[in-house]
Parts: structure tokens; C-alpha cells; sequence
């Protein structure tokens, strides 16, 4: 009996292994196992359904991405680093740091942009070119549909700033804290404009600095810049003129999501999804 306890202990042990860690869904011969499920719930925070979802999308994805024999150079994946690292102002090595502090090593970092990259390339090349590009007419009539969208945005306000810019952030923080002293290596420059001419990004930034403030120092790729607001005034309703670019990317983007929903939905409806156990 001594010998036959410790066997029926290391065999329910072993069952219990399978209970735990089994497949429960098999998408054209990849599996999804019931630790997945569960790791993708807590993580994302959602349903247990709406985590299988996820999942399935994920490994049809997957398949279709190596079906179209879409490839990534080392040299992609650094220059989209670099892309992300300008965007946020940051060096390299504090992206690191920020990885490190958040359980995520450099090489795994790299791996997940270059899935994402194949990504970008296999929807931009099989999705996003199905899209046709929207006349003058289906704009206005998306305009006037989804006026509440574009109400706030399209009333035209000028703004008298000034300018400081240069390829130093710690000349520039020193200017920002004497604006009335000339700092070398600073260039100032008055500027009055509307915000029907700016970029729209860069105007919520200016529109959501009081005036007599500066913005925060803005790193632009080839050097740093913060703007001195010193007035804003509302100029009236621009209308549809106004908001055009900002109506003509939200109907793309919903487009996408329509083109992406397709594309998904036939993928799903030609794959072999098994469910073994739930």
C-alpha cells in the first residue's frame, strides 16, 4: 500500500495538471488553452466570452499573416523605436528603464513591435486598400450626421503666441523660466494664428494652455519647441471648411473598423474552430 499511495498521489496530481492547463479551443490546428483564457480575463479585464474572442481573433490574425508571407527587417523594428521614442521625447534607454520597471525585457519589447509591424503591413495591404477614398458629398453628409462630433472643434479661435525653439531642452527650460531674457541658442518668434491653420494636435495643446502660460516643451525630432499663448479670441462657427480633415479621419477610422469587422468575419467563417472544453 506504501507504493501504490504515492502513484495515485502523482496521479491525480498529473490530472489536476490537465484540468488546469488543457486546450479548450483549436482555430485551423492552433490551440488555445484554458490558461490563456484566463491570463487574457485578468489582464484585460474582460469577460470570459468576450476573452475567447480575442483569442480566436488573435490566431487567425496569426494564420493569415503567415499565409501572406508578410516579413519584418531588424532595421523596421528600429526605426519604428526610434518613431516612438521621438514621439514621447525620450532616449532609447529610457524606454528601457520604463520596460524594466514594468517586468518587460528589451529583446520581448522588440519581438511585440515587430507582430505589430507584420500587423500594419498585412492590414494596409489586404484591409486598407479595399477602402475607397470619400467624396466631397459622403463627407458633408457624415458631417451632418455626426455633428455633435465636430460642434466643439469647429468654431475658429485666433491665437497670439510666441515661439521658442531650439536643439538644447535645457536651453529652452531656461528660457521658458526668463522669458524676457535672450538665451543663446533660443530663437524666438511672434506669431498670430488661426486654428483652422494649425495641426490639430498642436492647437488642443495651445487651446488647453491658459494664457500668459507656456505649453510643455514639444520634441519635434529635430529640436525642441514650447509656445508662449498670449491670447486666444473666438472668431464664430467655421462650419464643415472647418473641421474637414478632423470629419474626413473619423470616417476612415470607422471604415477601418468596418473593413477590419469583414475581413475577420470571413476569416472566422472559413477557419476550423474546434471547442473541446470550456
Amino acid at each position: 500500500m506504501k507504493r501504490i499511495i504515492p502513484l495515485m498521489i502523482f496521479s491525480i496530481i498529473g490530472l489536476n495538471a490537465q484540468i488546469i492547463d488543457a486546450i479548450a479551443i483549436d482555430v485551423d490546428g492552433e490551440p488555445i488553452t484554458t490558461l490563456e483564457i484566463e491570463a487574457v480575463q485578468a489582464k484585460l479585464n474582460m469577460s470570459k466570452k468576450a476573452a475567447i474572442e480575442a483569442l480566436i481573433k488573435d490566431r487567425l490574425e496569426k494564420s493569415a499573416i503567415e499565409k501572406a508571407h508578410i516579413t519584418v527587417s531588424p532595421e523596421e523594428v528600429d526605426t519604428k523605436i526610434d518613431q516612438i521614442a521621438s514621439a514621447r521625447g525620450i532616449t532609447r534607454e529610457d524606454m528601457k528603464l520604463a520596460l524594466a520597471k514594468k517586468g518587460l525585457t528589451w529583446d520581448s519589447y522588440k519581438k511585440q513591435l515587430e507582430v505589430e509591424i507584420k500587423k500594419e503591413k498585412f492590414f494596409a495591404k489586404n484591409i486598407a486598400s479595399t477602402i475607397s477614398r470619400p467624396t466631397e458629398d459622403e463627407l458633408r453628409l457624415y458631417y451632418e450626421t455626426h455633428k455633435d462630433k465636430f460642434s466643439q472643434n469647429s468654431s475658429i479661435t485666433q491665437v497670439s503666441l510666441i515661439a521658442y525653439a531650439s536643439n538644447s531642452s535645457t536651453k529652452l527650460q531656461e528660457a521658458m523660466q526668463n522669458p524676457m531674457k535672450i538665451i543663446d541658442g533660443v530663437q524666438q518668434k511672434s506669431m498670430l494664428v488661426s486654428s483652422n491653420e494649425m495641426n490639430p494636435k498642436l492647437f488642443n495643446i495651445i487651446d488647453s494652455t491658459p494664457e500668459g502660460s507656456f505649453t510643455q516643451p514639444i520634441n519635434t525630432g529635430r529640436g525642441f519647441v514650447a509656445y508662449f499663448v498670449k491670447s486666444k479670441s473666438n472668431q464664430g462657427d467655421g462650419g464643415f471648411e472647418m473641421v474637414k480633415n478632423s470629419v474626413a479621419m473619423a470616417w476612415l477610422q470607422e471604415e477601418r473598423i468596418k473593413a477590419s469587422k469583414n475581413f475577420l468575419s470571413k476569416l472566422k467563417n472559413s477557419a476550423n474552430i474546434r471547442v473541446i472544453r470550456l
